[in-house]
């Protein structure tokens, strides 16, 4: 028989709570029940689930009261998809219970053939699949509106004890005065032989709604998800939503609504924590097992002066494409007694290929990384704050700074009328200098007697802006690679930063700090010096005075990995034919920054022997890649004729060149943030930095 809610010239009004019942996709939970297998919770997009109140079969989309057991489900089932249920039982060993012998109907009403349905008005259970949307609903709980509504209720067995029959056409049509509660049933004998008057129960009836100021209807799931993704979003603790200020603008918009306790606020962000960790958790530590990959260590502190170290996990994947992904895994609270070994007890260690840290004076998380033989790479972007500190410090630098602070003091009413924001310096973040002295030197009109204080703030200024430019640059990769490092700091180091005659005593220490420490952060690193070399993008670029080393690190990893072969890899003999890169009405910040032209590149000439020295050798001298082109793609499709560089170019595939992204950002944009998370207290810490950090990426 056909839905009589899907007949046409039928009006069916649905309830508030299912109409506005709006979901994405479906969670499945994990029962025992066998009927659980085609229903699930609903969820928006970001994975929460919007209740638990209702069910939603995945067969047919109909949403379905949850009364915490599995009677609704197995009646769904037994009603509308029949086969599937047979299956079940077949397969479960599911015994049905046997049915009255059913009884043909006098009543000339239900035609001939009908079956008369019987049942105990006792015993009858009710599945509400619609209701009334209420319009408005007053203190004393009473109905109102000009126009009668109708509502439908259709009759389902709640239990196998039951032996009635559901019959598909046997539904109530009740009609709802506008004055008063009550319920009189409007028959229509044409239709149906037996009509019957069935009052809800309130258990049946979802969760309450309460209509704001504006005239809106706010359902209270809807207010508990809103509250967790602003306290997800804004970095924020979750007793900074029950403020006064947050309360009261909470109730403008959503009435006089019941405030969620903080205790359900914080067990939803612990379920929906716990959901995608455990998921994103098993991943990882099977792509550990696996595969290459790295991990970043960023090491920070809160309000309480408690100190926390924040995990992430960095990973190649190949789909849909070849790409580099950041993670952050977690967040601990870090001290003496913090066991390092238990975070990573259940990760493959040895196929870490560096720890890129965050912090360069811990010696508790250096000794445990050497301990694990893993390289450690400092964050560029803290290599770069260290190089403006250094600046910065500099006696002559310290001078000018100085004068500068004083000279906008004295002059701070005139700038403020102009309506000019002066930049506000932070210690912890040395871009707050360089800022100051750019808008000191370039944005405002001084009087005479500075030209000097300008013109020694604007050198400083010029020098350093090659630190800028560098950063500007790996902003525009969406994750840059350790193998960036080598090739550019070579080229600040020999080309920007190089002394020359025309240089003053301050601009000749500037370089020379510069200089000195990238030297000796960058260049002389070994591992960055290979990244750079298995880069077919960068290993022409690269300034390599190391390289017997870099071999012998080579060649060690290389027996590592193939402990268990006996004798040498044989080289395949295909040949490889190197296109001339073709050129591009618009350059990318790589092609910008070395500024180099398009040049053909040579045959590739097969050898008959594999090894690290001779393939490094051959690819050095044939290897001609466009900066734009995709260094995985290359090593997948071209590789296999340098065998032995193949095998260990994906160690170096999975390094960043910083912890995380926040770089990217504005500084001032940088500062608020570090705000914010500096002002998270309480238990939940790991929990809103995880859920805030990955709501938008997934684990390939």
């Amino acid at each position: 028989m056909s839905d009589p809610l899907q007949k046409s010239g039928r009006m069916t009004v649905v309830s508030q709570e299912l109409s506005d019942l709006k979901f994405v996709k479906l969670h499945s939970p994990k029962m025992k029940s066998v009927y659980w297998q085609h229903f699930g919770f609903p969820t928006n997009e970001h994975d929460r689930i919007i209740t638990k109140q209702n069910v939603v079969c995945t067969l047919c989309h109909k949403v379905l009261t949850n009364h915490g057991n599995t009677t609704n489900l197995r009646a769904h089932l037994q009603h509308r998809h029949k086969d599937i249920f047979q299956k079940i039982c077949i397969e479960n060993g599911i015994r049905i219970p046997p049915r009255r012998p059913l009884t043909k109907a006098g009543n000339s009403s239900t035609g001939p053939g009908r079956m008369a349905v019987k049942r105990d008005p006792l015993r009858q259970k009710v599945k509400m699949e619609c209701r009334d949307t209420i319009q408005d609903t007053s203190n004393t709980g009473s109905l109102q509106g000009e126009e009668p509504s109708m509502l439908y209720e259709t009759m389902v067995p709640m239990t196998y004890e039951d032996d009635d029959v559901i019959d598909n056409d046997h539904f109530v049509k009740v009609e709802v005065s506008g004055s008063g509660n009550g319920l009189k049933p409007k028959s229509n004998i044409a239709d149906h032989s037996t009509m019957e008057v069935i009052t809800m129960n309130a258990k049946y009836t979802s969760g309450p709604n309460y209509r704001s100021e504006m005239g809106e209807m706010v359902n209270q799931y809807q207010l508990q998800d809103a509250l967790v993704n602003m306290v997800i979003n804004d970095v924020r603790n979750v007793d900074t939503l029950y403020d006064q200020g947050m309360s009261i603008f909470i109730r403008t918009l959503c009435g006089n609504v019941e405030l969620p306790s903080d205790k359900k606020i914080e067990a939803l962000i612990r379920e929906l924590h716990s959901d995608k960790l455990t998921t994103l958790s098993n991943q990882i530590k099977m792509h550990s097992q696996i595969k290459p990959y790295s991990l970043g260590f960023e090491i920070w502190k809160n309000v309480e002066n408690k100190h926390f170290m924040s995990i992430y996990f960095n990973y190649t994947t190949d789909a849909p494409e070849y790409n580099l992904l950041n993670q952050l895994y977690c967040t601990v609270e870090y001290n003496k007694f913090t066991s390092i070994d238990e975070i990573f007890e259940e990760f493959n260690l040895e196929n870490c290929a560096a720890a890129i840290v965050s912090y360069e004076y811990d010696d508790y998380l250096k000794h445990f990384l050497k301990s694990k033989n893993i390289p450690i790479i400092l964050s560029y972007d803290v290599t770069v704050d260290k190089c403006l500190k250094l600046v910065f410090a500099l006696p002559d630098v310290i001078s000018i700074i100085d004068q500068v602070k004083e000279m906008i003091m004295r002059y701070g009413s005139e700038i403020s009328s102009k309506d000019v924001d002066i930049p506000t310096i932070n210690d912890e973040f040395p871009w707050t200098f360089y800022e100051l002295l750019k808008f000191f030197s370039e944005t405002v009109s001084w009087p005479e007697d500075v030209d000097i204080l300008v013109a020694s703030s604007k050198v400083i200024v010029d020098t350093l802006n090659i630190l800028a430019i560098t950063l500007d640059t790996l902003k525009g990769e969406e994750i840059p690679h350790s193998s960036m490092l080598s090739p550019i700091t070579s080229k600040i180091v020999n080309k920007k930063l190089a002394l020359s005659d025309t240089d003053d005593e301050l601009v000749a220490n500037i370089k020379t700090t510069i200089s000195s420490e990238l030297q000796n952060v960058v260049i002389a690193d070994h591992h960055l010096t290979i990244a750079a070399l298995l880069d077919p993008r960068f290993h022409r670029l690269t300034t390599v005075k190391n390289l017997g080393k870099c071999i012998q690190i080579l060649t060690s990893k290389y027996n590592q990995m193939h402990q268990q072969d006996v004798g040498t890899v044989a080289m395949t003999k295909d040949t490889i034919e190197h296109k001339p890169a073709t050129s591009t009405s618009r350059k990318s910040n790589l092609e910008i920054f070395f500024d180099i032209q398009d040049e053909p590149a040579p045959m590739s000439v097969p050898q008959e022997d594999c090894n690290i020295e001779n393939d490094l050798k051959r690819y050095r001298t044939e290897v001609y890649v466009n900066l734009d082109e995709s260094p995985f793609s290359w090593w997948s499709k071209l590789g296999h004729v340098y065998g032995s560089l193949k095998r260990l170019a994906p160690i170096y595939q999975c390094m960043p060149c910083v912890v995380n992204m926040n770089f990217k950002k504005p500084v001032k944009q940088q500062i608020y943030e570090q705000h914010k998370r500096f002002m998270l207290t309480g238990t939940l810490i790991d929990a809103i930095l995880f859920l805030h950090n990955n709501n938008d990426n997934k684990f390939d």
